[in-house]
């Protein structure tokens, strides 16, 4: 399952990576798009994931739709 990215988050990291850069004026958008690029790869979901949802799903029941045992009542 995918959850929302705090911004909080995005706009820490953008900001680590503007000031490892050097602090360069005008760039802001750059930095932000980075951080978020990165944040949003660090939550995709797993090979693991994916096979986990897949079992859950292969194991789960399934509905059944209840089948006639006659066509009307008995003579």
């Amino acid at each position: 399952m995918v959850s929302a990215i705090p911004e909080e988050k995005i706009r820490t990291l953008a900001y680590e990576l503007w000031l490892e850069a050097g602090s360069p004026a005008g760039r802001d958008e750059e930095f932000w798009y980075q951080a978020q690029s990165q944040v949003f790869e660090s939550n995709a979901p797993t090979g693991e994931d994916v096979l986990a949802d897949t079992d859950n799903f292969a194991n789960a029941p399934s509905e059944t739709t209840p089948t006639p045992t006659s066509n009307g009542p008995d003579p």
